[in-house]
């Protein structure tokens, strides 16, 4: 998936985001990848001798080690290996079907220097959060222990 005119609709652990899709952002679907017991992750993928770890997150963003995910959201942006979010359900949506509003989060940010939320996507019953995917891909780094720097 390599077109930016989209988003991604991701649904996790009873909760919707939206993330504006990249070419630093690659969907794997359940088949492709193998259960995680190591360390946070609950899965990965091997790709050319290196593993992408893959995190599943309750509610809280805490990691968990199972989850009825169904497909995996890699995310590079310029780290030597992608990181992902497990997710359930995964949609396509246009650009033009949402309006988007940019606000400045509240608080510090969970990495350094990167909030997760820039953004919401109003108009529809209830406004949606827009993920950073830099950010998330950050904050999900850091869930391995190499404070978000991709190392």
């Amino acid at each position: 998936m390599t077109d930016s005119r989209h988003y991604l609709e991701l649904r996790f652990a009873g909760q919707t985001f939206l993330m504006p899709n990249s070419s630093d952002i690659s969907v794997e679907p359940r088949e492709n990848m193998q259960l995680e017991r190591r360390a946070r992750a609950a899965a990965l993928r091997t790709v050319q001798g290196e593993s992408w770890l893959a995190y599943a997150l309750d509610p809280d963003w805490s990691p968990l080690s199972e989850s009825p995910w169904t497909r995996a959201v890699f995310m590079s942006f310029g780290a030597s290996q992608p990181v992902g979010l497990l997710v359930d359900e995964l949609k396509l949506m246009p650009v033009g079907s949402l309006r988007i509003e940019p606000f400045t989060p509240l608080g510090p940010a969970p990495v350094p220097g990167r909030h997760l939320f820039p953004a919401a996507a109003v108009g529809g019953r209830a406004p949606i959060l827009v993920m950073a995917p830099e950010g998330l891909a950050a904050y999900l780094r850091s869930l391995g222990g190499d404070n978000g720097l991709g190392e």
